[in-house]
Parts: C-alpha cells; sequence; structure tokens
C-alpha cells in the first residue's frame, strides 16, 4: 500500500513523522476537465511575474485536476520556466495567487510547500550513493529511521534501480541518474511533482524510451505533475494536457489531440509541427463548413469547421503534411486542390517530405510513408504534382 506523511510525534526535540495510507489511483473515469462535477487540484489566478518592468508571466489563469500530467510548452523566453518557479517557491508572484487543494501557496516559502522539483541537471550529490541521494529529503525532515529504509526501498523498486543503490551518480548512465532523481522527488509523496526539461539531458533514443518509463511511473503512483518542456513530441507524447505558452501567456490549453488538430493561431499551429498556411478570406459558411479563397494562391478552399466570423474576414487556413495527397494524376474536384512542381524531397527514411513549389511560388510540403524505396517511389524531382486534402483535413485560423 502506498503511504505519505501527515502525522507527526515528537522524538526529543527533533519533529519526527509517521504514516497513513493513501487511496490507489481509480482507472476508468471521465476525464476530470470535461466533468462539470470535478473540482481543480491545482488553480492558478491571475498569477504573474515581473523583473522591473519586463513582464516575464502575465495573468496566467489555469486549473489542473488531481492525478494530471499537464505539460507547460513553449518556446525559450516564454516564461514556462519562471511559472514553474513560482509554483515551487522559487520566485515570489508580482500578483496573483496559486492554490494546491484549496489552501493557498503563493506566499508559503518553498521548504513548507507540498512540492517538489526535479531539475533538468537532475542536481544530484556527486558524493552519495543512489540511495543517500533519495534519502536525503526524508532526513532532513527527520523521518523515523523506518520510515526512511522503507521508503527508499520502495522507491529504488518504483524506478527499477535497487540493484544500483551503492552507486554513486558518475557511476550510472543519463537514464539512470535522470530516474533516481525522480525516485528523490517523489519518495516524500508531494501534492504536486514539477519537471523542468527533465528529459532534456538525454541523447534521442534514450529520452523516447523514458518518456514512457516516465509515465508508466508516474500513473502507478498518482502523483499530479507539471512539467516544462520545449520539445513538441515530448509533450504530446507524455501529457494528459498541455498549456501553450508565448510571450508570457498561456495561448491555449488542450489535450493534445486538440493542441495539434485544431490549433487557436496561427503561430501555435506552426509551432507544433511542420503547417501549411494559406491566407485567405471567407466567402460563406454553412452548417458545417466554411468555404475561402485565397488570392495568395488563387485557389478555393472548403473546411469541415464553422469558426463563426463574418463574410469577407480574412483567415489563414492551416493542413498539415501529412494530410495532404500528392499525385501525378488531376482530381475529380477542383476545391482544396493545387497544382506545381516537385522542388526538393527530403528523406527520413519511414516518409519522406516533398517540397512543392506553386506558380505563386509559395512552397507547400506534403509528407508520404516510404512503403517502397525512394528510388521506386513514382514522383521524383521536377515532377508536375496535384496536390489535394480532404475538407476535414484543414483549420481554419482567426489569427
Amino acid at each position: 500500500m502506498d503511504m505519505v506523511d501527515n502525522k507527526k510525534v515528537n522524538k526529543g526535540t527533533k519533529t519526527v513523522r509517521t504514516a497513513r495510507p493513501i487511496l490507489k489511483k481509480s482507472k476508468g473515469k471521465l476525464d476530470p476537465w470535461r466533468d462539470p462535477d470535478a473540482v481543480p487540484y491545482i488553480v492558478l489566478e491571475g498569477l504573474s511575474k515581473s523583473y522591473g518592468n519586463f513582464p516575464a508571466v502575465k495573468d496566467v489563469d489555469l486549473e489542473v485536476y488531481r492525478e494530471e500530467l499537464f505539460s507547460l510548452l513553449g518556446s525559450s523566453g516564454c516564461g514556462k520556466s519562471t511559472l514553474l518557479r513560482m509554483l515551487a517557491g522559487f520566485e515570489t508572484p508580482t500578483k496573483g495567487r496559486f492554490t494546491i487543494d484549496g489552501v493557498d501557496m503563493s506566499h508559503v516559502p518553498p521548504y513548507e510547500r507540498p512540492v517538489n522539483m526535479m531539475f533538468q541537471s537532475y542536481a544530484l550529490f556527486p558524493h552519495m550513493t543512489a540511495e543517500q541521494n533519495i534519502a536525503f529529503g526524508l532526513k532532513q525532515e527527520y523521518f523515523t529511521r523506518d520510515v526512511i529504509r522503507t521508503r527508499v526501498k520502495d522507491a529504488l523498486d518504483l524506478v527499477q534501480l535497487s540493484h544500483l543503490a551503492k552507486r554513486k551518480p558518475h557511476q550510472l548512465s543519463g537514464g539512470q541518474r535522470q530516474r533516481i532523481a525522480l525516485a528523490r522527488s517523489l519518495v516524500k509523496r508531494p501534492k504536486l511533482l514539477l519537471l523542468d526539461e527533465p528529459l532534456g539531458a538525454l541523447d534521442r533514443k534514450l529520452r523516447e524510451q523514458t518518456q514512457f518509463e516516465l509515465v508508466n511511473i508516474l500513473e502507478e503512483v498518482g502523483i499530479t505533475t507539471i512539467m516544462v518542456t520545449h520539445d513538441q513530441e515530448e509533450a504530446m507524447t507524455m501529457s494528459t494536457r498541455i498549456g501553450v505558452m508565448e510571450d508570457g501567456y498561456i495561448e491555449q490549453v488542450g489535450t493534445p489531440t486538440e493542441i495539434y488538430e485544431y490549433p487557436h493561431t496561427s503561430s501555435i499551429a506552426e509551432f507544433m509541427g511542420n503547417v501549411n498556411l494559406f491566407e485567405g478570406r471567407v466567402i460563406g459558411e454553412e452548417k458545417t463548413l466554411t468555404r475561402i479563397y485565397s488570392d495568395e494562391v488563387e485557389a478555393e478552399f472548403i473546411v469541415t469547421q464553422n469558426v463563426g466570423v463574418p463574410e469577407g474576414s480574412d483567415v489563414y487556413v492551416g493542413v498539415r503534411p501529412e494530410k495532404v495527397l500528392i499525385s501525378k494524376e488531376p482530381p475529380s474536384s477542383d476545391v482544396n486542390v493545387l497544382e506545381g512542381v516537385v522542388e526538393e524531397i527530403a528523406y527520413l527514411g519511414d516518409v519522406s517530405i516533398y517540397y512543392v513549389m506553386l506558380p505563386s511560388n509559395k512552397m507547400v510540403m506534403a509528407t508520404t510513408p516510404n512503403l517502397v524505396r525512394l528510388s521506386e517511389q513514382p514522383i521524383t524531382w521536377d515532377d508536375r504534382v496535384y496536390l489535394t486534402w480532404k475538407p476535414s483535413g484543414g483549420v481554419v485560423l482567426v489569427s
């Protein structure tokens, strides 16, 4: 049974903590952010931070639910790390408040918050063994010797590194150090775990492998987690929901699917991966679709989305390259169709990206899986081709 500490007994002049059971994570429930009766566990209200006249974080409102793995995603300098440091207590908000389970933590010192933070560098003590690193925080807060021994053993078992308990950090691989740092963060059973670029120090292959290990460990423990990352793939792989940050604001919150397929703005669409953007204006709307004409490429587009903007409004149409079909044969429809010449081909092993130059000198990308070798592909450089996509393949962006 999982244990957390909530009771203290006196031992001389020290305070010694004992333990009680907590509830296991339940499966199969409605996503809490879709449940009107669900109560947010972490609440940020107008949280802001300025350094002199420079506003780093601006009026952030956010609700995170119990046992979520929520990611703050954005480019360098967008304010995500500053926001995380405010939650940890390392930065004091200029204004606004932050609560955990209904308790205001805005001005509580970091050592009194039920929060642990795992840094990108892991910050392991080089002179201590793995088990000593994990036990350090428990000793600092005067947990009993038996509790420390049990907790450290459970933490090592959780990250599957019991056999390396006596090794020091320099004797561990990058992935093993990452798991020891995670075990140290979890051993005190915080109410909120903060991850600052947790996989940034790992190489690509190990990072991909560790993503799933980390998610499985956090799900097993059932802890609420907020992670900062600039890696879109990492956020989409690991998160229940994502908050995309830009210029100090959270621009959009949603599941990975919602953020990728239905971005609110053109900048979010571009940040979340490759996208073809076409400037246009609305020429008509029906219940389930929008008609747009683009003077930029002299083409009409249909999108199965009703954005509710007046006719004549300027918009963008965004189409992901994997939604675009490329063919030498002209299609039967003249809507959502572009014609051009293959300028470049990027061979990536599993897929190839075709860069097609339109008569307007606009480059459009189309991604195709490599079902046959590149030399056997029916389309090659300088071929004249047609690009098409389904109405459901595009999205209307109002900015």
